[in-house]
């Protein structure tokens, strides 16, 4: 999703960008930025070569590990079970417990949880400059 906004301030890496209205042929486009809800005004990370005034393309940041979270979440539980049963065949403990399985699977989806959560973009949208016709990264 790509919403075009002008820069109205900077302030040190932070950047106030007002989102450009676009008129729609039909208005029932599910990205649409007034069925979004989203403000006039939108706070981005800022890029080097960007000035106050200039026109800006606004990107979604989110990353593949964050769009895919809940299939992540299920491949670590199923991993940490995997680790788990491979550690009992080749480490003996002495007597079989199922809880242990499960036990390593939630540990292993806290850990991916605390993981994504850290990883997680700070601001929703990425700057790209627009210059002309042509984007510039």
């Amino acid at each position: 999703m790509q919403i075009r906004g002008k820069v109205i301030s900077i302030s040190g890496k932070v950047a106030e960008v007002c989102i450009i209205k676009e008129n729609t042929a039909c208005g029932s486009c599910s990205a649409c930025p007034k069925k979004m809800g989203m403000h006039d005004v939108i706070k981005v990370a800022a890029t080097e070569r960007v000035q106050v005034g200039q026109e800006v393309i606004l990107c979604d940041t989110r990353n593949w590990l964050f769009r895919n979270k809940i299939v992540f979440s299920v491949l670590a539980f199923v991993s940490g079970i995997i680790v788990a049963e491979f550690m009992s065949m080749v480490i003996s403990f002495g007597s079989r417990h199922k809880e242990i399985d499960v036990l390593a699977g939630g540990l292993a989806m806290i850990i991916m949880v605390i993981i994504v959560w850290l990883k997680r973009p700070r601001y929703l949208f990425r700057m790209e400059l627009r210059e002309g016709g042509r984007r510039k990264l």
